[in-house]
């Protein structure tokens, strides 16, 4: 009986306890996937901090229904208008 406890314990899987930042990185991709959330977040402020602030600033809400943003813009401008 001592023989075929020891080899069922042989073959049980063995867990491997990660730490939480490791389980929590491992699930949205690794560190390639980190990376992109990471320019992807300062993008995002860079763009609602500058952006916004230099285009609008002292527009009246009927100057910004108006308003022309250009064509450098592409999208983005229907953002600005809608507001």
């Amino acid at each position: 009986m001592e023989r075929v406890l020891s080899d069922a314990m042989a073959e049980m899987p063995v867990t491997n306890k990660q730490p939480l930042w490791r389980q929590v990185i491992g699930t949205l991709g690794g560190w390639p996937a980190m990376a992109g959330l990471a320019m992807t977040a300062c993008v995002g402020v860079w763009a609602g901090g500058t952006l916004t602030d230099d285009l609008m600033l002292g527009l009246t809400p009927l100057d910004s229904a108006a308003f022309e943003t250009g064509a450098g813009l592409g999208a983005f401008d229907l953002l600005l208008v809608d507001g």
